[in-house]
């Protein structure tokens, strides 16, 4: 692979950046490259000139409540209380290097919210509505990564972006309702991102770790989603093919292995609605997540699986299951 190539493949990762979520909610962000992990942010952006495309799909398994569970929630004055048994979250990607030390990138969502049930006291009796399936495209994310030191196989990158208000806001339930803005697919609100990547390649092995801040903002029906923060840490392995060098690979069509294992976490703040916090979201979790990657010329694919090792939900929420990511990418 030349280095254009290989660049290619660390360039991806701002595109699919892949933080944990709360149960309820798609990640944020961009995971796949090829001297770095797949959630873990790398620090080094792609070459110039290097033009990239990438496909993801993330699925998160919720352990969701049962219709007895929900009635009984509302019973005891838990009114609102939700569940969902599964997120979808397709992305297409472009990436563009403008300088080896520059690159900018762009992400398209299409969310998928499975069975959403929530339970409610209606004339004095408590029940389970189930309002089914939401889905749509979600908002347009941009992310730019600069570098601004590097020393020797050491990067440290800046990572700073918005997340657009362009996604539909007004999809509606099996009864013709809308949905809130928290099951929507796009948030309607103008959000912001910052946040710092570090990375260092030591023969077959390489470290790697990064943060991100998102600042969110009130979006479509008075509602604002809470502010994240997402921290992330990973050691990978090249099986074979060399190690994470820039070495002229354009000739050899042989498959590059590599094995990683990372620490996934999020801290996110609860949802607003009017200003008034909403008790039962946000939370803290973290993730163990396992993967491996394979690349070949200009093509390359990646799949992981997360864990939850720490999940701590505010209020009564599903609990996270499991979840997995799977994405092929190319370059030019």
């Amino acid at each position: 692979m030349t280095k254009k190539q290989i660049g290619f493949f660390i360039g991806v990762s701002m595109l699919f950046m892949c933080s944990p979520a709360m149960a309820d909610h798609p990640t944020v962000a961009f995971g796949m490259n090829s001297a770095g992990s797949i959630n873990t942010i790398s620090a080094e952006p792609l070459p110039d000139g290097t033009l990239a495309f990438g496909i993801q799909t993330e699925v998160i398994d919720n352990d969701e409540f049962s219709t007895e569970q929900l009635e009984n929630f509302a019973d005891s004055g838990l009114e609102g209380v939700h569940s969902i048994d599964e997120i979808r979250n397709t992305s297409i990607s472009v990436s563009y290097g403008i300088s080896d030390d520059l690159s900018i990138n762009a992400r398209l969502p299409y969310i998928e919210r499975k069975n959403i049930r929530e339970g409610e006291v209606e004339d004095g009796v408590a029940e389970a509505h189930t309002h089914g399936d939401s889905s749509g495209l979600g908002d347009l994310l941009l992310l730019g990564q600069y570098r601004f030191l590097q020393m020797e196989d050491t990067n440290v990158s800046l990572n700073f972006g918005v997340k657009t208000p362009t996604g539909e806001t007004k999809d509606k339930d099996d009864h013709g309702e809308r949905f809130e803005t928290e099951f929507q697919p796009g948030t309607g609100s103008w959000d912001y991102l910052l946040g710092l990547a570090v990375g260092r390649q030591a023969g077959a092995m390489g470290y790697h770790a990064n943060i991100l801040y998102n600042k969110t903002t009130e979006g479509s029906q008075s509602t604002e989603i809470g502010d994240s923060f997402s921290y992330n840490t990973a050691v990978t392995y090249r099986i074979n093919g060399g190690n994470h060098d820039l070495h002229d690979h354009s000739h050899d069509m042989s498959v590059i292995w590599d094995l990683m294992l990372e620490l996934n976490g999020e801290t996110r703040s609860k949802n607003k609605i009017s200003g008034d916090k909403e008790p039962n979201s946000g939370g803290n979790i973290v993730l163990l997540s396992p993967g491996v990657r394979a690349s070949m010329g200009k093509l390359g694919g990646f799949f992981c699986v997360g864990f939850p090792i720490v999940d701590d939900s505010n209020g009564t929420q599903t609990d996270l299951d499991i979840r997995f990511l799977v994405g092929l990418s190319c370059a030019f």
